[in-house]
């Protein structure tokens, strides 16, 4: 395969599967790799001469441990997604979790946080408090000064499932001033449920 996108690179030719014929190209390419390449050919694991046709220009992505000064921007902002998402509009995230997480490392980096931050919304009770279950969802991977940080994958059904119902149910409880009987009507719950509910989310 390597073979074969080093002749569309030099040649800009390519023959469709099945063809007779070969076509000319003009295409630009842009690749992405988290392995270092020019390691990678020297040890005879890369063409050494199709890494040279890529590397044209290199842009080093340094990993999210080595800007931490940007995490609580994009903390917040993620938070600002998801809680919008997530019909909760003052969610926000306390400067005590915002430094947790510039202590972790994130070896998935941006897309590793945003689920993390996700997460963090999503077991939320609103406002400035910091989240429930923030210590459960924040504890795979270990980051500076021994701090064990969030590293979770995505959300899970039940989470979103949590979110979405505690999203209906502040909502509901607006709409109807408090009423917890009014409520409970309105979302087709008995009462007992409803403050079942309203207890579970804070």
């Amino acid at each position: 395969m390597q073979a074969k996108l080093l002749r569309v690179l030099q040649e800009g030719e390519i023959q469709p599967l099945g063809a007779g014929r070969v076509d000319k190209v003009d295409v630009r390419v842009v690749a992405c790799t988290h392995r270092d390449l020019a390691e990678e050919a020297r040890a005879g694991r890369f063409r050494e001469d199709l890494y040279y046709r890529l590397a044209v220009l290199e842009l080093l992505v340094p990993p999210l441990r080595e800007h931490r000064e940007d995490i609580p921007a994009l903390a917040a902002e993620f938070a600002r997604r998801y809680a919008e998402r997530f019909g909760m509009p003052h969610v926000r995230l306390t400067p005590e979790l915002v430094d947790a997480l510039q202590r972790v490392d994130w070896p998935g980096n941006v897309r590793q946080l945003e689920n993390a931050v996700a997460r963090i919304v999503a077991l939320s009770t609103g406002g400035e408090d910091r989240p429930r279950g923030v210590h459960g969802s924040l504890g795979r991977y270990r980051g500076r000064d021994g701090f064990r940080g969030s590293a979770e994958g995505t959300l899970s059904l039940r989470e979103q499932l949590d979110a979405v119902e505690r999203s209906l149910i502040r909502r509901t409880m607006t709409a109807v001033g408090g009423n917890q009987s009014e409520a409970a009507r309105r979302l087709g719950l008995n009462r007992g449920s409803l403050i079942e509910r309203l207890k579970k989310y804070g």
